[in-house]
């Protein structure tokens, strides 16, 4: 046995040498195997046979089965001995690679860690900024007591409210910013402390050099991250503390707010009861009007100014749009004054006058509704400025007593907002409002007996006039009665109401006045107008935007009131309020976001076609190299609705996985009766990537030539040179055949013309070739030619072929060439014959002049 040793350590020191020699050895020991155990087997089948009753070969057989068991198992013993030694090596791999790994996690969120420290968040600025909104809580309350004799004004109240609500607003963006910082600060410490709680990190190695090594690597990365760790502890502690200051504050404001709030509800509840106090020692009696004036003005300036630091990106779209509409209107004048058109009488361009007074209050007319719950010192400077403009776009326009009134109307409107920005009661004010409601009445009564409406502009500025005089009339009843917060939000809407109501209607008839310029003169578009097609936009603003300014106008005027804001906060509630269908959780606002911003997508694609050219004919390949965007609007109108369907599920709260139900139902209808709008549909799109004809290109449908006018979702629109205009699914306009002149190499011309037998061919052909040459309306390539064509009856053919640059030309051209052809040809003595047959007459015999026969007399009687 113990020979046997050698050769079998001999073979393994050549298995691991040699994978060939390993397999073989493998093949090999697996049949021992397959041998032992069939012997095996076969053993423990037969009986039991003593040893003294075996015989010489019997015995010998035995010594062999033995041999090979031994075998068998130093091979197995072997083979369990390297597999641990694979394993342990397979182990310590995997360690070692868990190790790197946890150690690169390490360093990359330790670099994180080290970028949001040295970032920060902005600490100091944000504390300079809490530090700021506690010294302001104690000036924004002054004023306002809860002491029911005192009296107060709803103004002061909401007012101070509106600066709480901006500050809180400021401030909760600011706690975004830093619960965000936050969240992902710890997340990086807890993923940190994660990593150090991992076991395999602190395996060692079991030889000592790779020990040695992976001691020294760790004693690196920790001098790496010692310093992060140390700065973690103080910053996490300021991180913590910054968080408490910002939370304790914005609980704080949002009790302020709630208190505000309930006491402007009780003020408002009792605003039909007698306010004006009766103790002439009240402060009511002895505050002067100044002490009210620098009071007033601080907290109106917080609220402005509060409300302005939010509000950059909207007031940057509002300075934007001004100087865009000044441009568009600036260039509009331009035009018209390089074609005399300029009348400074006319009436229908006073819109040119000043482009930028006019851009202004066009501009500030709309966009104010953009604006949403403003102080009133906001909306108090927007309408003061585009008052000014257009007092200055009045002057030389107006007749001498509509442009008082409008002067005395401004000033007035100017005097009662001021008026309306005073948050402390003052006996003075009082009387200021009573003299400024008198004064409404009075205004209004003189512009009625000075009868002048027949000179007055717009006719629709009397019911106004009428209204502001209406409520002039309530203000002073209410203020005579004692009712001071009433009577002065009475006064205000009666001078705001006639301002924003002309304003409004000036602004609509400044837009119309616009397009209708434009629309005259603009027939194409151009890069100063902003490629806008003015053919497809009109010469009106819509209907809608008159509705959209009534609802506007009745909303800027009604904020002056307590109630109105009630009803619309109830409004909002109910708007809000979460409503549950089986498993689906709703808002009637979502649904309204929904269909809104569906609604706005769809007006967004349709505003797109305003950007699209009339097209007219495009005949080369330059030209249809710079095509239109009306050739990419079908694509640029999917994008947008697709776009505005997923984004009003987003907004809306609506879950995307709702979708696949719709495609579900979609799918249904399509399989059901959809067919075909799905297949115009895509053959649309089809059309507008495979770029097979673009919008302008000349096409024939049917041999009927026309214009392709545009692409849409299902049908294509062609304008026809018969002058129908042809509407044609897109699906049949793939799968008819259609013929695209402006992709070819023009239009091919052939005329054929006769000369005389005799004629010189070749003095015929030169002349022909001279009348073609040289007009520009026929393409030098293909090369025109002329060649004789057949011998005809009574002329030799000669062919004229050549192509035309404009498919248009094409009558034009064949009629000149003929007509050039025809003079030419006289010229030159070429004779162009016309059929003709020659008659020749012979002498008759006698005897066919004879009459009948007897034999046929005989015949025809027979018969």
């Amino acid at each position: 046995m113990g020979k046997r040793k050698d050769p079998i350590h001999l073979i393994f020191r050549k298995i691991k040498s040699n994978i060939f020699f390993f397999g073989l050895v493998l093949l090999f020991s697996f049949s021992f195997c397959a041998t032992g155990i069939s012997q095996q087997n076969e053993t423990i089948q037969r009986p039991i046979i003593k040893p003294d009753s075996l015989s010489k070969e019997e015995s010998t057989q035995i010594k062999v089965d033995t041999s090979k068991s031994d075998f068998i198992r130093q091979i197995q013993a072997i083979g369990a001995g390297e597999f641990a030694r694979g394993l342990d090596k397979f182990e310590s791999r995997k360690i070692y690679l868990r190790q790197h790994e946890l150690i690169s996690n390490l360093k990359s969120e330790n670099f994180k860690l080290k970028g949001m420290l040295n970032k920060g968040v902005g600490q100091q600025q944000i504390r300079e900024k809490l530090n700021e909104f506690q010294q302001l809580l104690p000036v924004v309350l002054e004023g306002i007591s809860t002491n029911a004799i005192e009296l107060q004004t709803d103004r002061n109240v909401a007012v101070s409210a509106a600066i709480f609500r901006e500050m809180l607003d400021e401030l909760m963006e600011e706690k975004t910013r830093v619960d965000l910082f936050a969240s992902s600060f710890r997340h990086s410490l807890y993923r940190i402390d994660s990593i150090y709680a991992e076991k395999d990190l602190y395996l060692f190695p079991p030889d000592s050099l790779q020990t040695r090594q992976y001691a020294f690597l760790l004693v690196e990365l920790n001098k790496e991250l010692q310093p992060v760790e140390d700065s973690v502890k103080t910053f996490s502690s300021k991180l913590d503390s910054l968080q408490t200051s910002i939370n304790a504050l914005v609980f704080e404001l949002n009790n302020h707010l709630e208190s505000l709030e309930q006491l402007r509800k009780n003020l408002n509840g009792t605003n039909f009861e007698h306010e004006i106090p009766t103790d002439p020692n009240h402060p009511f009696f002895s505050r002067s009007l100044s002490e009210a004036i620098s009071f007033s003005f601080l907290k109106e300036k917080y609220a402005l100014t509060f409300y302005l630091k939010l509000r950059e990106g909207r007031m940057f779209v509002l300075l934007l749009l001004v100087l865009v509409a000044w441009i568009f209107l600036a260039n509009l004048k331009k035009r018209t004054e390089n074609l005399h058109e300029i009348d400074d009488h006319d009436d229908s361009k006073v819109v040119l006058k000043s482009p930028f007074l006019s851009a202004i209050v066009i501009v500030l007319g709309f966009f104010q509704f953009f604006f949403i719950n403003p102080p009133f010192i906001f909306y108090w400077l927007i309408w003061l400025i585009a008052s000014i403009a257009l007092t200055m776009i009045f002057i030389g326009y107006l007749n001498r007593f509509w442009m008082t009134f409008w002067i005395f109307t401004v000033l007035v409107f100017l005097i009662s907002g001021g008026t309306n920005m005073l948050l402390l009661p003052t006996a003075t004010e009082r009387y200021l409002i009573l003299g400024l409601s008198l004064f409404g009445i009075l205004f209004l009564i003189f512009t009625i007996l000075k009868n002048q409406t027949n000179q007055l502009k717009e006719k629709k500025i009397l019911y106004f006039i009428y209204l502001m005089g209406l409520f002039e009339f309530i203000s002073l009843m209410l203020n005579v009665t004692g009712r001071f917060n009433l009577a002065k939000s009475f006064l205000l809407a009666g001078y705001i109401g006639i301002v924003i109501g002309i304003l409004l209607l000036w602004t609509v008839r400044l837009v119309n006045q616009g397009l209708s310029i434009a629309t005259k003169i603009y027939h194409n578009q151009e890069r100063e107008l902003f490629f806008i097609n003015f053919e497809k936009l009109g010469n009106k603003a819509p209907g809608i935007f008159y509705t959209f300014l009534i609802v506007g106008w009745g909303i800027l005027v009604g904020k002056n009131f307590y109630r109105f804001t009630q009803i619309s906060e109830s409004i909002t509630e109910f708007l809000t309020a979460d409503r549950t269908i089986g498993s689906y959780q709703f808002t009637i606002n979502g649904l309204f976001v929904f269909l809104i911003i569906l609604f706005v997508s769809v007006l967004i694609s349709r505003l797109l076609s305003l950007f699209s050219a009339e097209p007219e004919a495009i005949n080369s390949a330059e030209q249809r190299k710079r095509v239109s965007f009306g050739s990419w609007l079908l694509l640029v109108q999917i994008f947008v609705i697709s776009l505005g369907l997923f984004l009003a599920f987003a907004a809306s709260g609506i879950p995307l996985d709702k979708i696949t139900i719709i495609l579900g139902a979609l799918s249904v209808g399509i399989g059901l009766g959809l067919q075909g709008l799905v297949n115009n549909l895509v053959s649309g799109l089809i059309i507008a990537f495979e770029n097979t004809v673009k919008v302008g290109d000349l096409i024939e449908v049917e041999g009927k030539p026309g214009i392709m006018k545009s692409i849409g979702f299902r049908s294509s629109v062609v304008n026809m040179f018969e002058g129908s205009t042809a509407v044609i699914p897109n699906g049949e306009l793939i799968s008819k055949q259609m013929i695209n002149w402006t992709t070819g190499k023009g239009r091919k011309l052939s005329l054929v013309v006769g000369v005389a037998y005799g004629t010189d061919l070749e003095f015929a052909v030169s002349l022909l070739k001279e009348v073609i040459a040289g007009d520009l309306r026929i393409r030098s390539a293909p090369v025109p030619r002329v060649v004789p064509l057949e011998f005809s009856e009574s002329s030799i053919v000669l062919e004229i072929t050549f192509w035309l640059v404009n498919y248009m030309d094409y009558p034009f051209v064949k009629g000149e060439i003929i007509s050039k052809v025809d003079l030419t040809f006289k010229a030159n003595g070429i004779r162009i014959p016309f059929p003709q047959r020659d008659l020749y007459l012979k002498t008759v015999p006698e005897e066919l002049n004879a009459g009948p026969s007897q034999n046929d007399a005989q015949n025809e009687n027979q018969g």
